[in-house]
């Protein structure tokens, strides 16, 4: 109530000063909209309608729409996708992508990766705290993006500050329907420019209390900062960083609370068990035109991600815990406190010469040679055992540590070439040779895509394909346990693509259609392999996989005020190599695990004047998932099992109570409200999911108005396209859209 209350004092006080400077209140500038372009398909901008891949734009126009605070919430409406989140928010958050493992999409955060070593991410934490647009490129991207860019690549782009100073400050409050604790959502962001330097910062903080009465909190910070210093019409810096810090209680040790709760199996729910991560990101970019034909883009980047996992002993004390204590883990009973640290760093060089011949009209040729080098460390803390001796203990086991530390690194050329004919076909192809200290050889990765357009009917035919590789992790390649030894000798996965696809628009732009089909074929899988006690088990590139699907967008605009969109993913995959293991959860003849064979979305949006009202909804047929539980003292049980489809439905709304008065742009109310049908289903199977929640807040915009002459905003993250200036250079200093 105490955080109510302080929104609506804070509402009532801006609503008197807004009043009191109506007078002097001037409109905001008109909102210049412009073709679509999209930068991650070639790492030049290309308009939407010529792009020769199957890409998604998500515009920050459709984040707000949706109230949206997390990435992953936006991303879950993509053609091809398939989001799976272990439980509450702050669970593991898994993308997979055309039937691709949840480690072989590379994201990128304004061009530089930001995945684990060998690929692995989690959406968990990731906001859309200052980010312009989304942008989802499917297919194999290796040639352009490297290693783990194996199904496709999602690039978050954030904003460039441009003229005079923005501050927008948001709060929201609400409840889960499991547990009356409170949700709490703050959001700030600041953007401008002085002279010739430009800033953009955002800032939020997330507090969930989770829906299980233990143990099931999560809390994160998120920080995102740019800094551009324009020094000459030819040459610009970029600064970017972005901090990601957050804190989740892990309340089960077997693979699902509903196994520890509901049916009363396995060691009971944790009190303590938690999970701590800090990411950080920093990169330079500098962007150098000597002449309008030769671009020059040099990127330094560093990474650093701590990862922490705590699970102290808390044995059981009494007889009825032992039994079923719910609360009281007989894991630790068992083994003891278990601890553990994950710190991996990333140095990376990426320099990038485009050339660029010939006009858009006739013939146009961009060309781009490139060279690219990474070096990657872990340190790896392990702490076990020290049980305290007691009436219940079954055994004392001393504390003991282990400590990994190992290093790898890569380097790579690659080129492309990009040409547009007559403003009718376009061509792209492509090739990287990479050179991994993880490979025992050099790994040369092709791709190749074509498009051709039809301007008297707007049709464009799209066809690509290529070949992509994937790392081994270093828990897979160096780690090591009592139970699992790594494998230095593992070989990259592969995965040899091709796609074909139709773009149709109509009532200028306001029908949209999109058709792709494509197959994925990826051979050398690195899988689990499974020992007989006491042989360790271990990982072998043995796995042989087929995947194809069918992915439909339509877009429909029937009037000024509404826009629906519509998605829908047929996924068809089977393993058709097991390598004659005994691994239940990877069988020959059988579907991969949590990729549904049917997926369905739609966001149907209604602005009319301060009024914005979205629905949005998507259903996720049934798919195959694994169940495993641990039952008290030493019973395993572990089995394939079918998961349930469930249909959720999302509805965002705000009101803009105030505009434009005085130095107050907006005062807004937003609320949504998530599973609006409260449905009960398992996105992972044995974790329950989110029912029901609702949450509330005001959003203020403060800003000084810009004088006569100043420019506009952007509002769709693209610029426009002028064959006589150098393609992205003048364009964004004058716009604000370097992108």
């Amino acid at each position: 109530m105490r955080v109510w209350r302080g929104l609506w004092g804070i509402m009532a006080m801006l609503i008197w000063l807004a009043q009191g400077s109506t007078a002097g209140a001037q409109p905001l500038p008109d909102t210049v909209t412009l073709e679509p372009v999209v930068v991650t398909a070639t790492g030049t901008e290309v308009p939407l309608k010529d792009s020769t891949q199957s890409v998604t734009v998500i515009t920050e126009k459709q984040i707000e729409e949706r109230q949206a605070i997390r990435v992953e919430e936006m991303l879950r409406y993509t053609p091809g996708v398939t989001i799976s989140q272990s439980g509450a928010r702050g669970g593991t958050t898994s993308l997979f992508l055309r039937g691709g493992d949840s480690d072989q999409t590379q994201v990128l955060f304004n061009g530089v990766r930001i995945n684990d070593a060998g690929g692995d991410f989690d959406f968990n934490a990731l906001t859309t705290d200052n980010l312009q647009r989304i942008e989802v490129v499917r297919g194999p991207m290796s040639a352009l993006y490297g290693a783990d860019a194996m199904v496709g690549v999602v690039n978050l782009m954030t904003q460039k500050g441009v003229g005079p100073p923005i501050l927008n400050l948001a709060a929201g409050a609400g409840v889960h329907a499991e547990k009356g604790a409170a949700i709490e959502e703050y959001r700030a962001s600041l953007l401008g420019s002085y002279k010739k330097l430009g800033f953009s910062i955002g800032w939020s903080h997330i507090s969930d209390p989770g829906i299980l009465e233990v143990n099931n909190q999560f809390r994160s910070n998120t920080l995102i900062a740019r800094l551009d210093l324009d020094l000459m019409d030819n040459l610009s810096f970029t600064y970017h960083t972005l901090l990601l810090n957050s804190r989740f209680g892990v309340p089960t040790e077997n693979a699902g609370d509903i196994f520890d709760v509901k049916e009363k199996k396995g060691p009971g729910l944790d009190p303590d068990q938690n999970s701590s991560k800090i990411d950080l990101l920093q990169a330079l970019e500098v962007d150098y035109w000597p002449f309008p034909w030769w671009q020059n883009q040099l990127t330094l980047a560093l990474s650093h991600r701590d990862r922490h996992f705590d699970d102290p002993a808390n044995p059981a004390v009494t007889p009825l815990d032992l039994l079923v204590g719910p609360y009281n883990s007989q894991f630790d009973l068992l083994f003891g406190s278990f601890n553990s640290r994950d710190l991996e760093r990333r140095y990376s060089l990426d320099y990038r010469a485009n050339l660029r011949f010939g006009t858009r009209e006739k013939v146009e040729s961009i060309s781009t040679l490139g060279f690219y080098a990474r070096e990657e460390e872990l340190k790896q803390w392990t702490w076990f055992g020290a049980v305290p001796p007691g009436p219940l203990t079954l055994f004392a086991s001393p504390q003991s540590q282990e400590f990994i530390k190992t290093r790898r690194g890569a380097t790579a050329f690659y080129a492309q070439e990009q040409l547009n004919l007559l403003n009718r076909i376009f061509l792209v192809g492509g090739f990287r040779v990479e050179n991994s200290s993880v490979f025992d050889q050099t790994e040369f990765v092709p791709r190749g895509s074509a498009a051709v357009h039809f301007p008297e009917t707007d049709t464009t035919l799209r066809a690509a394909g290529g070949r992509a590789i994937k790392e081994p992790t270093f828990l897979e390649s160096f780690s090591r346990s009592q139970l699992t030894l790594p494998n230095p000798n593992l070989k990259p996965e592969q995965n040899v693509s091709w796609e074909v696809g139709l773009d149709q628009y109509f009532l200028d732009n306001n029908v949209q259609f999109s058709f792709t089909y494509f197959e994925n074929y990826f051979t050398d899988f690195i899988t689990f392999v499974p020992r007989d006690f006491p042989d360790p088990s271990t990982f072998g590139n043995i796995g042989a996989v087929r995947v194809a699907g069918i992915e439909t967008y339509l877009l429909l605009r029937p009037a000024k005020e509404f826009t629906l969109r519509l998605a829908y993913t047929n996924l068809f995959t089977r393993v058709t190599d097991d390598g004659d293991i005994d691994n239940l959860f990877f069988e020959a003849g059988r579907p991969l695990l949590r990729r549904p064979r049917h997926t369905f979305s739609f966001v149907a949006n209604y602005a009319w004047d301060r009024l914005n009202v979205n629905f949005a909804g998507y259903l996720t047929g049934w798919r195959d998932d694994s169940k495993f539980i641990f039952e008290f003292p030493f019973l395993f049980e572990s089995e394939r099992v079918n998961n349930a489809n469930y249909f959720l439905l999302n509805l965002a709304m705000s009101y803009d109570v105030i505009r434009n008065r005085g130095n107050v742009n907006k005062v807004q109310l937003w609320a949504k409200i998530n599973n609006l049908l409260d449905e009960r289903y398992q996105e992972v199977f044995g974790f329950s999911s989110p029912g029901f929640s609702v949450l509330a807040g005001l959003r203020v915009i403060f800003g000084l108005k810009p004088q006569s002459g100043e420019t506009a905003q952007v509002s769709q993250a693209s610029s426009p396209l002028k064959s006589e200036l150098p393609l992205g250079l003048t364009e964004h200093h004058r716009l604000g859209n370097r992108l």
